[in-house]
């Protein structure tokens, strides 16, 4: 059944870039149609413009706040660490740079975020992490593949569905 195994193996790589190239769909938001409720509860404090993470509950939790928290410092290299190859050919750092840069520009500037929640998505984890901005929340968004790499990220508005 090598017919089946090279259609399966191709709708994968469809499915990531797929998931990697939303990015620049989610962060090219019009701003009326984001959400203006109040950020979680959780929100962690913002030392400078470090981000301060709180206790992250799973490896994937920890991965994805310390990639939010190289993103709001400026160290997109090491934020690109874990993405797995088709993510890093799709979202080196002067990508993911510029679309950080756009993001703030729609949302405003970082301020905190909140704890993140894990969700089964297919063969993925997604992680959500509310992100406090200074005009509007929004939520930093994280798929992982079971070895702990990036399969794809997201600056979204609040309340976007996670898709399977």
């Amino acid at each position: 059944m090598p017919d089946k195994d090279a259609t399966l193996i191709s709708r994968r790589h469809a499915v990531r870039a797929a998931v990697t190239l939303t990015l620049a769909a989610c962060v090219l938001l019009p701003a009326g149609g984001l959400a203006s409720a109040a950020a979680g509860s959780h929100a962690t404090a913002v030392a400078g413009t470090a981000a301060v993470a709180a206790p992250a509950e799973t490896r994937y939790d920890r991965i994805a706040v310390q990639t939010l928290d190289d993103i709001v410092n400026g160290r997109f290299a090491a934020a690109t660490a874990h993405f797995d190859p088709t993510t890093r050919g799709l979202l080196p750092p002067a990508a993911l740079a510029q679309a950080w840069t756009a993001y703030q520009a729609a949302f405003g500037s970082y301020r905190s975020h909140g704890q993140p929640a894990d969700v089964a998505s297919g063969a993925f984890t997604v992680v959500n992490v509310p992100l406090s901005m200074e005009h509007r929340p929004g939520e930093f968004r994280v798929s992982f593949h079971e070895d702990g790499s990036i399969a794809g990220l997201w600056f979204l508005k609040t309340g976007v569905p996670v898709s399977a």
